[in-house]
């Protein structure tokens, strides 16, 4: 009996020591307790019989050998604590430890409460081991977890495939197909790829998003996306758009250009005299359109799933333009083109007369929409001069001109023919001018470029400086007769020439005689000198012919005779008659240019013998003509 106390209370301590640690003085009373408590057994009873040792007896006694020891040290330091302790400033108030049966109690009462925890532990743990084997078996599940729709079509239960397969026969692709139509002001019109924008997905892009749908990496999220289908539909399209804001600011910023553009330009007004009209624009380059706004509403409209979107709002206000200084800078009287009174014939430009009604213009341009041109009409009044029909006067008419040829002229002759032209080429004369062939030409020298060649002179044929520019002076001759202009000094060639009829030349020298002729006429006239082919000599008087009249030309010759021996011819007799038609062809003036005689070579007179006893030629009257002095001509 007394062993069996032992081993049971030696059994008590040590599960007492295993399950808490006691404290120290609690434990060192309780071991001083037992340690007399075993002593006084011992005494009291008689010694047991001496029994063979067994390994459980030994085993048992070293037991309780090695918790006496422990017991020991156990003790030893309660005493060094406590002896610490004793030591310290202030004393610490023991703590009460309960006793062995409120221990004891204790242990009774929570004997039930372990267990039931221990019972909760174990069905949560089992809990949680079929939700692991859930979430895992959902996560793996080859189909689509049940009540998964996309935009209405029920796809739960199905495997990706047959998901495909059911969204092909529905139609799906064409549907995603089918484009966000934006309207803009402006009249700017574009659409939007619902796909390349997120909002819309293809069949197979679909039939992934249904299956991806709890068939993440998140075991427990699948797990709660599983509970939830059990309960609800989910569609799939809906619950996960993908908007691409890029791309649809990207197409937003591309119509904005567009619309830029269409509100682009200038909002001043155009003045179009051709047409009679001002035009302006209203609002042009003052209107804008807010891209963030237009994205911010179309993304909206997308994430909604809306087919179209319509955005109408334009920021910027129109100004009306300045009529009234538009006026201002218009209005004015028509005025006639006319000539500048200094008689240089400057032309001083006409003015076209114009106006247009300022209310008439304000009121069309408020009645007007955005953008819209406005026309507001002009009234124009033409002159009844213009400009161009005055400066299409000048020189607008060759009056008249001439051709001779000088093809057998020698190289120095056709120098001095040219350089001549060359000095009249261009050259023109106010109305009332005179012109001097002499002053015009100058004197004929080497150092002016002059040649000699062969000349009249004193009835004779010389080589002369500037030979040959008698055949210039008497084609611009010709061409005045026929110009109509007035003659004012002229002479004929002492002999014949060889390449315009009698009295259609006009001989010329230095310093005299000189070829002189007066613009008689309304308008400047201009002569046109040039040579063609180093053989033909062209003067033409270009003018203006206001009243359309013209020129013919007749000439008369006589024959010369000597007035000694009047049976001897010594020349020529040459008158030229200008007859001045209307343009209708009526003869309204008749004018004879100076008469003039023509010797002959002195060697082609058939002189009788008794000429050359002293005789000589001498002037003659020819009936109806002057008498005529004759000068040394070239």
């Amino acid at each position: 009996m007394a062993n069996r106390n032992e081993r049971s209370g030696g059994a008590h301590a040590a599960g007492a020591h295993v399950r808490r640690a006691p404290e120290k003085g609690a434990e060192d009373s309780r071991s001083r307790r037992e340690s007399t408590r075993g002593t006084d057994a011992q005494r009291s009873r008689p010694a047991p019989a001496r029994r063979a040792e067994t390994p459980r007896s030994r085993t048992d006694r070293a037991a309780e050998q090695s918790l006496d020891e422990r017991r020991a040290r156990l003790a030893a330091e309660q005493r060094r604590e406590a002896a610490r302790r004793a030591q310290e400033p202030e004393a610490r108030q023991p703590r009460r430890t309960p006793s062995a049966r409120a221990r004891r109690r204790r242990r009774k009462k929570a004997g039930p409460v372990k267990t039931a925890l221990a019972i909760i532990l174990v069905l949560a743990l089992l809990v949680l081991g079929a939700l692991v084997y859930l979430a895992i078996h959902v996560s793996e599940s080859p189909t689509n977890f049940p009540n998964v729709y996309l935009n209405g079509i029920d796809v739960g239960g199905l495997t990706p495939a047959q998901t495909l397969e059911k969204l092909n026969a529905a139609g799906w692709d064409a549907d995603a197909a089918e484009p966000m139509v934006v309207t803009l002001p402006m009249d700017v019109r574009f659409e939007l790829d619902r796909r390349s924008a997120g909002v819309a997905l293809t069949a197979e892009t679909a039939a992934a998003a249904a299956y991806r749908f709890g068939h993440s990496a998140d075991a427990y999220q699948n797990l709660l996306h599983y509970f939830g289908s059990l309960t609800g539909k989910t569609d799939v399209a809906l619950e996960f758009p993908a908007l691409d804001q890029n791309y649809v600011r990207e197409e937003t910023e591309k119509a904005a250009a567009m619309f830029a553009v269409k509100v682009s330009g200038s909002g001043e007004p155009e003045v179009d005299l051709e047409n009679a009209v001002i035009r302006a624009v209203k609002g042009a380059g003052e209107l804008s359109l807010n891209t963030d706004a237009v994205v911010a509403g179309l993304s909206a409209a997308l994430l909604d799933g809306q087919r179209s979107y319509s955005y109408e709002q334009i920021d910027g206000m129109p100004t009306m333009p300045d009529f009234d200084r538009l006026f201002t800078e218009l209005d004015v009287e028509p005025q006639d083109a006319y000539f500048a009174d200094d008689g240089s014939f400057t032309v001083i430009d006409d003015v076209v007369g114009c106006t247009f009604d300022v209310t008439g213009a304000k009121d069309a341009w408020q009645r007007a929409g955005l953008m819209e041109t406005v026309e507001i009409p002009l009234t124009i009044t033409e002159p009844a001069v213009t400009g161009e029909s005055l400066r299409g006067l000048l020189f607008r008419d060759v009056l008249g001109y001439q051709t001779t040829t000088f093809a057998s002229s020698g190289e120095n002759r056709i120098n001095n023919i040219k350089l001549a032209a060359s000095k009249l080429d261009g050259l023109v004369l106010m109305p009332g001018e005179t012109f001097s062939y002499n002053d015009t030409i100058g004197q004929r020298t080497k150092e002016a470029g002059f040649l000699e060649a062969g000349a009249y002179a004193d009835g004779e044929v010389v080589q002369e400086i500037g030979g040959g520019i008698c055949q210039v002076s008497s084609t611009l001759y010709c061409a005045t007769l026929f110009a109509n202009l007035e003659t004012v000094s002229r002479t004929n060639h002492y002999f014949r020439v060889d390449y315009l009829p009698i009295g259609y030349d006009a001989t010329v020298s230095w310093p005299k005689p000189d070829f002189k002729f007066r613009n008689n006429r309304e308008y400047p006239i201009r002569i046109i000198a040039y040579t063609t082919n180093d053989t033909d000599l062209t003067i033409e008087i270009h003018g203006t012919n206001v009243d359309g009249s013209y020129v013919e030309l007749t000439n008369a010759t006589y024959v010369v005779f000597d007035t000694t021996y009047t049976n001897v011819q010594t020349g020529w007799g040459g008158q030229v008659t200008r007859h001045v038609y209307d343009a209708s062809g009526n003869l309204i003036n008749t004018i004879n240019e100076p008469y003039g005689i023509y010797n002959k070579h002195a060697e082609d007179i058939d002189w009788p013998p008794e000429y050359y006893s002293g005789q000589t030629a001498a002037n003659v009257d020819i009936p109806g003509g002057d008498a005529v002095i004759i000068y040394p001509g070239g």
